[in-house]
């Protein structure tokens, strides 16, 4: 599977991070790798509002694979970050997973983070038995069936017949039930269901009414977001609704349907998918804050393990920036990946690596105890239900379960 390449062919495949301090490991400066090296992927957008972000998540993965010395089994590993922004209509092209499915020294691919991109990159990856671990993309149509998947799913996503996907979020099913319990908790009662129409997206808001109606909370109507604003406020403020849930994008149109909901309905508590819980929309929409709700499973940092509280202090010292809790799913991706490799009988065979993740059984990780399960999905439950400051920033008000 390996080979020796030019620095042209490594330059035809897009952005590659550099990695210092992996000795002849890693991708070299220039982006020449040496022979017998393997290649783990990053695919993620590093470009627009989500760019700090997710380049917190690449760190955290550069500072793993440093930490173990750049090598698995002996061999040395070289490490591609590829930019997988959405192009300017919102959509992604596959250029990028297309360009790590044709590298034959590619051995794994950690990505994408938002859900839609998944839905792209995954059968590209899956037509050659590429590994991929996610730190995000909690659509439930990619694991389990569900009466919530679109028709063929999830083996729509897995042409080749291997499931070769896996996330280290809780998928949208169990955010759904933290949420239900954050409303109930928090005294709702009446509650009003809005989707963006992506069925990426917005597939957790029919979620989310079943399980506010199995949690007592009556659902006082359901609707698309992109509904005329006038006609749309109206029949929330007959339905009676005491909360509304809006799960989408965090664009411009979500921004201002978001504070027209306050600006008509002052009263109104506005639950968020954690979708929404990006510093642009939440410092967008501060006029909302107090009345504004988010279901996360990025906890605050100091509920992570002992482990993790190392891991950050050398984060910061390795890049001179803050790191986020996305800074540790990127080091356990890379963990585990590497963790994968170091267990395969052939490391450079895609299937022995893809029969080792799956049996690497319960982790200690940064992110927690886990597993993940023969569907793909992390065994975490873990939310934080949070509300919003006046600034902006995540205040926890309770810890969740799903």
């Amino acid at each position: 599977m390996t080979r020796r390449r030019s620095l042209a062919a490594l330059t035809a495949l897009g952005a590659l991070a550099l990695l210092a301090g992996c000795g002849s490991a890693g991708t070299q400066l220039g982006g020449f790798t040496y022979e017998n090296t393997l290649t783990i992927y990053s695919g993620l957008a590093l470009q627009g509002p989500q760019a700090p972000l997710m380049q917190s998540i690449v760190n955290g993965e550069i500072l793993a694979l440093r930490q173990a010395g750049g090598r698995a089994h002996g061999r040395p590993i070289s490490f591609a970050s590829l930019n997988d922004a959405p192009l300017a209509n919102g959509t992604w092209d596959g250029k990028e997973p297309r360009a790590a499915g044709q590298d034959l020294d590619a051995i794994a691919y950690i990505g994408d983070y938002d859900s839609a991109a998944t839905a792209i990159s995954l059968p590209i990856l899956n037509a050659n038995d590429i590994l991929q671990v996610s730190p995000g993309s909690p659509y439930a149509g990619f694991t389990d069936a569900s009466r919530y998947d679109r028709p063929g799913e999830p083996q729509v996503f897995f042409p080749s017949g291997h499931d070769t996907f896996a996330r280290l979020v809780p998928s949208d099913l169990v955010q759904a039930r933290a949420t239900a319990a954050f409303m109930r908790d928090e005294g709702v009662r009446r509650l009003y269901v809005l989707a963006d129409g992506s069925p990426y997206d917005s597939s957790i808001g029919a979620m989310v009414a079943h399980d506010a109606r199995a949690a007592g909370i009556a659902l006082a109507g359901d609707s698309t977001a992109r509904s005329a604003p006038r006609k749309l406020l109206k029949e929330i403020a007959a339905s009676g609704a005491d909360a509304v849930y809006l799960a989408g994008a965090p664009d411009a149109g979500t921004q201002a349907l978001w504070l027209a909901l306050h600006a008509a309905l002052p009263s109104l508590r506005l639950f968020a998918a954690d979708t929404l819980a990006t510093a642009s929309f939440l410092s967008a929409t501060t006029a909302a804050a107090g009345v504004t709700y988010v279901t996360s499973p990025l906890l605050p940092l100091a509920r992570y393990p002992p482990s993790a509280l190392r891991v950050l202090r050398d984060y910061r010292k390795a890049f001179g920036t803050a790191p986020t809790a996305l800074s540790l799913y990127g080091y356990e991706a890379m963990s585990s990946v590497l963790a994968a490799i170091a267990h395969a009988h052939d490391p450079a065979n895609r299937l022995e690596v893809l029969r080792a993740y799956r049996h690497l059984g319960w982790r200690d990780s940064v992110i927690g105890r886990y597993r993940i399960e023969a569907s793909g999905d992390s065994s975490l439950t873990r939310f934080a239900g949070y509300g919003v400051g006046a600034s902006g920033q995540l205040v926890e008000l309770r810890a969740l379960s799903g």
